[in-house]
């Protein structure tokens, strides 16, 4: 399943989900604050391995990826490995893989779910503390991004690339394993 053409594909769908997801936030005046971290800080972000399949080739290709997935395999923390931390205090962090982040960091802030009596909002806290926060959205609902179409429309490039979500480092740790191996099978038949 490790291939360049999903890698790209994945990508063009993580370019077209960040796109809605932060023109809702504009729609919406829900906007991140300048350099907050704090949904980062949490310590159940889980994820499937091949959504980190972007992260990985990029990984590879920057010479990187052995020593990330030893990182890995020996971190005992629960945040994620790429989590720049400025003051943690007060959540401010940045991302120093933003451009090949998961779906789950491109999809939190403000999005929707079916739930039994309607929308689900999932908005952030902070964003919650904002002065133009509206708890009903009613003129923004039709463009709020639900996280299931989003999901599903994922799939569609592979049935298996959201499986199973673990914790985002051991889905790193797991990912980072078959593309080393891939690459190493990789070279060998070329010899």
């Amino acid at each position: 399943m490790i291939s360049r053409e999903l890698s790209h594909s994945i990508k063009m769908k993580y370019d077209e989900i960040s796109k809605v997801f932060g023109d809702f936030q504009q729609k919406s005046t829900l906007i991140c604050p300048p350099g907050c971290g704090k949904c980062c800080f949490k310590p159940d972000i889980s994820c499937a391995p091949y959504e980190l399949l972007p992260m990985a080739l990029h990984l590879l290709e920057q010479g990187s990826a052995e020593s990330v997935l030893e990182k890995a395999l020996q971190s005992a923390e629960d945040r994620c490995l790429f989590l720049d931390v400025s003051d943690e205090a007060n959540g401010k962090a940045r991302c120093r893989e933003y451009d090949h982040r998961p779906f789950i960091c491109r999809a939190f802030g403000v999005s929707a779910r079916n739930g039994k009596k309607g929308i689900d909002y999932s908005i952030c806290r902070e964003l919650k503390k904002n002065d133009s926060f509206t708890p009903d959205f009613k003129h923004v609902d039709e463009d709020i991004p639900y996280i299931e179409v989003w999901k599903k429309r994922l799939e569609t490039l592979d049935p298996k690339l959201l499986d199973k979500e673990i914790p985002i480092n051991q889905a790193l740790a797991i990912i980072l394993e078959k593309v080393l191996l891939w690459d190493n099978f990789q070279k060998a038949t070329k010899l």
